[in-house]
């Protein structure tokens, strides 16, 4: 199996305002067997110079130097229907959202079968059937599976089966793009595994792109360093994190939390902790129905009773996986659903009773921000309109002046330049520069309490600092709550004054950060600290399997056990 082999890559993208030089002339190898990481921010270059090497840099983009040899090839130089006949077979790409490269309409076995049958590998019905299920074991699944369609599986398994997809044809590269940027940690970790696992089966080379360096630095061999498209560091892992040469590198490491490195104070001085809740939630659960004649329905959501005080900012942090019931939790303080049981109350009265004229108020006063930067604005729309409207909807809209001024206070707000931002679309600014807008859209409406459901799940290590830090200082400076929705616990650490562990729709653990993240308890918690992918090589990511054996054996069991209050602080009110 040969190695790869890049010299001068350079990619450039023609634009109205001239030529934008994406890759700037990049040098790299790729040995088999070897894991190779790109970091950087959006816009280094690192999808762009994946792209290159599959062939499927798309106009007005174009390679315009450079070569890649792979087995005596050169990739560069290959035709649409070469490249076409090579992918699968000699590099494979794993995406970075297997939710949205699956076809929705195909099982996943056919899926899977289809590289085979389009490379003519000559096998039969049932040994490609055969294949299929050998390629699902592989990746942990069950052949069981590939009846099923992408919309009957997890995050995780859409994962494995696009990892599946990737080595059907024993590749000699790989290059997974972000593969686990929209997993909670227990299943990045697994997945993690598992494309480690198939990789040394394969003996392939890899290519593993992404921002976090705290994956980077548990899973790479050698980092490479990219910036604005030019090359401005690699090494050996333990090399890059022990001793940086570039201020850049330097700057990457920095942006990850490190428990060792937590700032001095997060709570800001209290107002007054006994003034009357702004949010409350009465025994309230949800159940959902799987059908008319559903009785009994899935529970999302155990009967959950707290209450936040108005007068005491607090950043509150909702943690666990996918499934938990964190989302679930966040429509009901929303309003978007209504409780099963129970009641969900905002400055004390019930969200279901409330007139259309006071939901509408509520609505104002308590704000969300969303996970996907990308879908939360309408793309036939420049960001003016996008900030505007709210401003009419409630109401608050006077003349033109006024709402530009609001749209001008909301960009200075989050950090980004007015002038630069509120007359271009959407699709124009970065994903970090789209994820700050939500915050200043929402802010600009004067809310008591933001709702903030993964809001920096999708962007840079860096930015993902900068957006934390928003938040922090609306809280402190704004007088604003904030329920902050995650399944990452190290930014939870970072940011949080309260921390609840949800764990099948049930808190578990709670208490301040620095006691439930630290030092857990609950073999939950203590398997989600565990899966943190920190920015130390030298540091075990293996989860806890003392941890999943007692959780395992505790769901055997069943039954309720009362929830580990390890912590309480003003302003916040848990019923355990």
């Amino acid at each position: 199996m040969a190695g790869l082999e890049v010299r001068g890559l350079k990619v450039v993208f023609e634009t109205d305002d001239g030529i934008v030089e994406a890759v700037r002339g990049i040098d790299f190898d790729v040995q088999p067997g070897e894991r190779l990481g790109f970091v950087g921010e959006s816009g280094s270059g690192k999808t762009t110079t994946a792209l290159a090497l599959m062939g499927m840099i798309d106009a007005p983009g174009r390679v315009a130097g450079g070569t890649a040899l792979l087995g005596g090839v050169d990739l560069l130089r290959l035709s649409p229907a070469e490249h076409a006949a090579r992918r699968l077979v000699d590099v494979a790409y794993i995406p970075q959202g297997a939710m949205n490269s699956l076809n929705p309409v195909m099982r996943v076995g056919a899926q899977i079968a289809d590289g085979m049958i389009d490379h003519g590998t000559g096998l039969g019905r049932a040994a490609r059937k055969a294949r299929v299920g050998e390629l699902l074991r592989q990746v942990g699944l069950e052949p069981s599976v590939a009846e099923r369609f992408p919309h009957e599986l997890s995050g995780g398994m859409k994962q494995r089966v696009a990892i599946a997809i990737s080595i059907a044809l024993r590749p000699q590269l790989l290059i997974a793009d972000e593969p686990t940027s929209a997993l909670d940690v227990i299943t990045q970790r697994r997945v993690m595994q598992t494309l480690r696992e198939v990789q040394d089966a394969i003996g392939a080379g890899l290519i593993l792109i992404g921002h976090d360096m705290g994956l980077m630095a548990q899973f790479a061999d050698r980092i490479m360093v990219l910036r604005h498209g030019r090359l401005v560091e690699e090494g050996q892992v333990r090399q890059i994190f022990r001793e940086p040469k570039d201020a850049y590198t330097k700057e990457l490491i920095d942006s990850v939390p490190a428990l060792e490195q937590r700032r001095a104070s997060v709570i800001a001085a209290f107002g007054d902790a006994n003034a009357a809740p702004i949010i409350e939630l009465d025994r309230a659960a949800k159940t959902y129905r799987r059908g008319l004649f559903d009785r009994t329905g899935v529970p999302a959501l155990q009967p959950l009773s707290f209450s936040m005080a108005g007068g005491t900012p607090l950043v509150v942090s909702i943690v666990g996986q996918s499934g938990s019931g964190k989302s679930t939790l966040g429509s009901l303080l929303l309003g978007f659903l209504a409780p099963s049981e129970g009641r969900v109350l905002f400055e004390g009265r019930d969200l279901q009773t409330l007139s259309g004229a006071e939901r509408r108020e509520s609505h104002r006063r308590v704000q969300a921000v969303f996970q996907d930067p990308y879908a939360a604005y309408n793309p036939f729309y420049k960001v003016d309109h996008n900030l505007a409207e709210p401003l009419r909807n409630f109401g608050l809209a006077r003349d033109r002046a006024s709402v530009l001024l609001k749209m001008r206070e909301a960009c200075e707000l989050v950090g980004l330049d007015p002038d630069q931002t509120i007359h271009r679309f959407a699709h124009q600014l970065s994903g970090g520069q789209r994820q700050r807008l939500m915050v200043g859209r929402a802010m600009m409406l004067g809310p008591r309490l933001l709702v903030a459901d993964e809001p920096v799940s999708m962007v840079d290590a860096s930015l993902r600092s900068s957006i934390l830090g928003n938040l922090r200082r609306m809280k402190d400076e704004q007088g604003i709550s904030i329920i902050y929705i995650t399944h990452d616990l190290a930014t939870a650490y970072e940011v949080s004054d309260y921390v609840l562990v949800l764990y099948r729709g049930r808190v578990v653990e709670a208490g301040d950060a620095e006691t439930v993240i630290k030092d857990p308890l609950h073999p939950y918690t203590r398997l989600l600290v565990g899966s943190i992918p920190w920015p130390d090589p030298d540091r075990h990511w293996g989860g806890d399997e003392q941890a999943e054996a007692e959780l395992a054996e505790r769901d055997r069991q069943g039954g309720r056990e009362p929830c580990l209050v390890r912590s309480t602080i003003p302003g916040f009110s848990l019923a355990a």
